[in-house]
């Protein structure tokens, strides 16, 4: 919270990573931690050939060299501020094999990232933990005082060496025929160096005290009341990863003030991380939470309604609701409404609705307060965050309608009848406003009306954008998809005339002026849709995306993700969810396929 975003530890002390880093080349990129492995009499690389998931979420890496097979895995214990690495080794040869292998950590600097990362500039230490707590290396960054600090422990590994910023620590065996060798490590995080090394050594003791098999179990009961199916193995591998990845990495807690907070992405890989959006935490990534765990979706709610509820509706925010990008967006203000009111209807939980029914009635003026021409609501740039020339936009207005109406049924699931029919009315008011001002001619190449982008008072503007798309006027319940202007407009956008529609590519659907590609937003709408679900489907099936996370375009040519947009994990939980909604079955058919693992080659 200090920091009002991310720290992002680095193997060098230049970035080296973010939505550019597919330009650095592997060589030259400097990992932060790696394992590394040597075996029999030459040096060997380490090369990853094969990767699973467990639970769809805890990964395993396999590698081999000669006869000696390898499996490293990544396990984040719930609750804890550290994380443990396990690296096991078996000769599956007929001769005798001497193996080294282990971690090296590269202490090269600490960056902040919001939307891009930047070095801070400070003093990097290191230094071994007291005696009392072995094997830990501790790495502090100290500006006036420490305000960070990581530690490595190796409690199964004996040997390190420290030169620099690099420390290495490895563990030696002679493995017989058939015999294995395995060694854990653990990573913890802190605000200072005490912090960051007791971490590592509790994590350290529980794995000598319950054993491996039982810290890993602990993630996995965690996790599994979290998965769901669909009875698609495939289908259910990225819903699953994508529900995960969006819960939690739009979402987490502060290091320094143990704050639940919301952002884009945890992962620099997408280009706008760590900033809060009202749009992307509480109509993209929110149901997904909603969908995985309803007592992490109350606290993603209790933020949007009170840290972040005095700058609603605005473009951006930090992560302690002060401005990042002025300007109003109306999807924005709108958002927190339809979030509550679907929390509402999963829990009934009308207690929490009257706790937070000042918060509701803040969001509610703020929408009053950009209501004009023709009872039309006016924002001051689209869902792309762009300033458009047409402030009167279908979608914006549509979403405010769908708004309106959750806010009537909360009003009277807190017993105000008489808000809830006030509420009702403007919501039906601003529905014939829409059809009457916002449905025109003279889109290129269609003589009757259809659903225009947008509207000044005078003229109209044809155009659609993805994370805003007029695509999504059946799911929220504005019309239905038979409805004739709908189908024209449909048409249109899927038509020659739209010049971003990506007609009669294999994977294209209609994308932006300023998204041209297929986005994720795009393949979500789509699939609510009978005239778009096959494409959609095929899209996000065929798709490796970035590494199986969702990204935000695709290419419609090859279906490879567009560099810069990956690990966008408010996106993920939007797409996850839509797949959700149409096709889980119910908690109480899941399929064995959950208890198992799951793997995905690349």
């Amino acid at each position: 919270m200090r920091e009002r975003g991310l720290l992002q530890v680095q193997g060098s002390g230049s970035v080296n990573s973010g939505p550019g880093e597919k330009w650095i080349p592997e060589r030259k990129r400097v990992p932060a931690v790696a394992p590394w492995v040597t075996a029999g009499a030459g040096s060997g690389s380490l090369h990853i050939s094969h990767w699973r998931l467990i639970d769809y979420w805890i990964p395993v890496a396999s590698a081999h060299i000669g006869p000696v097979r390898i499996t490293i895995t990544y396990v984040t214990p719930p609750h804890d501020r550290a994380a443990w690495i396990r690296i096991a080794l078996v000769n599956r040869g007929k001769t005798m094999q001497p193996v080294k292998f282990g971690i090296t950590a590269r202490w090269g600097g600490l960056a902040r990232v919001i939307y891009h990362p930047s070095m801070i500039i400070g003093q990097r230490l290191q230094s071994a933990a007291p005696a009392w707590i072995p094997r830990v290396q501790v790495f502090n960054f100290v500006e006036n005082d420490t305000v960070f600090a990581w530690a490595l422990g190796h409690p199964d590994c004996a040997s390190a060496h420290h030169s620099g910023d690099v420390y290495t620590v490895g563990c030696q065996r002679r493995l017989a025929p058939g015999q294995r060798a395995v060694a854990n490590f653990t990573l913890a995080v802190g605000l200072d160096k005490d912090s960051a090394e007791y971490a590592a050594n509790v994590l350290d003791a529980q794995l000598a005290h319950w054993g491996a098999a039982a810290i890993l179990n602990s993630e996995r009961r965690w996790l599994k009341p979290r998965l769901r199916t669909t009875g698609n193995p495939q289908l259910d591998l990225f819903m699953n990863r994508n529900l995960l990845f969006s819960s939690f990495y739009a979402w987490g807690r502060t290091l320094d003030t143990e704050q639940f907070v919301g952002v884009t992405s945890r992962s620099p890989r997408y280009y706008v991380a760590a900033a809060y959006w009202d749009r992307d935490a509480m109509l993209w990534s929110f149901p997904a939470v909603l969908d995985t765990d309803v007592r992490r979706a109350r606290r993603a709610l209790n933020y949007a309604l009170t840290i972040q509820l005095r700058n609603a509706g605005t473009h951006s925010r930090f992560i302690d609701g002060v401005v990042l990008e002025p300007g109003y967006e109306l999807d924005e203000n709108a958002a927190p409404i339809i979030a509550l009111f679907e929390y509402w209807r999963k829990t009934h939980d009308s207690a929490y609705v009257r706790e937070h029914r000042k918060a509701l009635a803040v969001l509610l003026r703020k929408l009053a307060a950009h209501r004009g021409l023709a009872g039309l609501y006016w924002t001051e740039q689209d869902s792309q965050d762009e300033f458009r020339r047409w402030p009167y936009e279908t979608y914006d207005n549509a979403l405010v309608w769908r708004a309106l109406l959750d806010a009537a049924a909360l009003y009277r699931a807190i017993g105000q009848p008489i808000v809830g029919q006030r509420l009702e009315a403007q919501a039906k008011r601003l529905r014939g406003a829409i059809m009457q001002h916002l449905v025109a001619t003279g889109a290129p190449g269609m003589r009757k009306p259809i659903f225009a982008f947008g509207w000044n008072g005078k003229r109209y503007k044809f155009d659609n954008v993805p994370p805003g798309s007029v695509l999504r006027l059946p799911a929220l319940g504005f019309v239905g998809q038979n409805n004739p202007v709908f189908r024209r407009t449909y048409r249109w956008l899927h038509s020659k005339y739209f010049p971003y529609s990506n007609l009669g590519k294999p994977y294209g659907l209609p994308g932006s002026y300023r998204l041209p590609y297929t986005t994720s937003w795009s393949i979500a709408d789509e699939l609510q849709l009978r005239a778009g679900r096959k494409q959609a489907l095929k899209i996000l099936l065929a798709s490796p995306w970035d590494g199986g996370i969702v990204s935000e375009q695709l290419s419609p040519e090859t279906d490879a993700s567009v560099g810069g947009g990956g690990g966008f994990a408010t996106a993920a939980g939007y797409l996850a969810s839509t797949v959700c909604q149409l096709y889980c079955l119910p908690r109480s058919r899941k399929s064995s396929a959950v208890n198992g693992s799951v793997s995905e080659r690349r």
